[in-house]
């Protein structure tokens, strides 16, 4: 199986700008809910600056909201209405000429979707979706453009013009593979071994984060043995799945992972830490199918590692995987 890079697509600070000093090139249409809802994401920057991933700046990178018939494109102050470059009703980062820009639905659109399908990918049904949870969508998408402007991830490294023509190349031709997402559900989810297996290292994953999150300076060795354990079990689990499938795994949690976890994070500064443990914490050790796991599991690494090493993120440039990076600290205290 090919690398595929679907599921990173489809799914400098230029300051705080009044509603009303936005300049206007193709006429009105976007609802002041969602330029609100833009302009208080920008805002954040400074507080997303502390997370650690260098030169990521929300404002960098163009956001297109679309409301089901066109893009309303936010860019430097400005914001362009065009055709839609890709019908949505979920968030991306997608390429559109020689860069990624964020393309987002609107709130309203996104809220019509979760109603009909009961959640997203990665979103536990029933979690609830409005406003805040929007600004979070644009910095974890954000967060994508930033990984494929700007890194070569897992050692590849992929321009706009060569994602676009090999998104052009799937759609031009008939299915001759079954999907990423297919494989993941026949050889993971449905497999009961290996289902079983990876179901108990979340809890441990889960377990670990608990007690980091409890702050207590003695459990320090108690981390390090359930980090031990889990590093031991995946090893063992993982030398029974197909190269392809690991690699699925590894690139979901790299990509996914530390989006989802710079998305929660975002989150959390907007809603205090109770809301936030009870819509990202509390849930880290639920099963879900095809790849939405990946995204907690990833997001468990990312806080693992924040209390391992607070600065891991000074020279994480993607192309490993975040376990190789969890057991490089582990050695390195041992």
């Amino acid at each position: 199986m090919k690398k595929q890079r679907k599921g990173i697509i489809m799914t400098g600070i230029l300051g705080v700008f009044l509603l009303s000093a936005w300049l206007w090139t193709g006429g009105q249409g976007i609802s002041k809910e969602e330029q609100k809802i833009y302009e208080d994401a920008v805002s954040m920057q400074e507080q997303v600056d502390k997370l650690g991933f260098e030169g990521f700046c929300l404002s960098d990178y163009p956001v297109a909201i679309y409301d089901g018939v066109l893009d309303y494109v936010f860019y430097k102050g400005k914001i362009k209405k065009r055709p839609p470059v890709i019908e949505t009703f979920v968030g991306t980062a997608y390429p559109v000429r020689d860069h990624f820009e964020v393309i987002v639905p609107t709130l309203e659109r996104f809220e019509s979707l979760m109603s009909l399908a009961g959640g997203a990918e990665g979103m536990m049904t029933g979690s609830g979706y409005g406003a805040e949870e929007h600004k979070g969508m644009l910095w974890h998408e954000a967060f994508h453009a930033y990984q494929m402007t700007n890194f070569a991830i897992l050692g590849e490294k992929v321009t706009p013009k060569e994602m676009q023509e090999e998104l052009e190349g799937a759609e031009g031709k008939e299915e001759s593979e079954i999907s990423q997402e297919e494989q993941l559900v026949t050889w993971v989810d449905q497999a009961p071994d290996i289902r079983s297996k990876l179901k108990q290292e979340m809890e441990l994953l889960k377990k670990t984060v608990e007690l980091i999150q409890n702050q207590d300076i003695s459990a320090i060795d108690e981390v390090h043995r359930i980090i031990l354990e889990y590093s031991e079990r995946r090893r063992q689990r993982m030398s029974e799945m197909s190269e392809a499938l690991r690699d699925a795994e590894i690139r979901c949690e790299v990509t996914e992972g530390t989006a989802y976890y710079v998305e929660a994070k975002v989150y959390g500064m907007m809603t205090g830490q109770e809301e936030y443990k009870e819509r990202y914490l509390y849930n880290l050790g639920t099963y879900e199918g095809g790849r939405g796991k990946y995204y907690r599991t990833g997001f468990a690494k990312c806080l693992i590692l924040d209390f391992l090493c607070p600065d891991w993120k000074e020279t994480f440039d993607f192309s490993t995987g975040l376990d190789e990076v969890i057991e490089k600290y582990i050695e390195g205290e041992s």
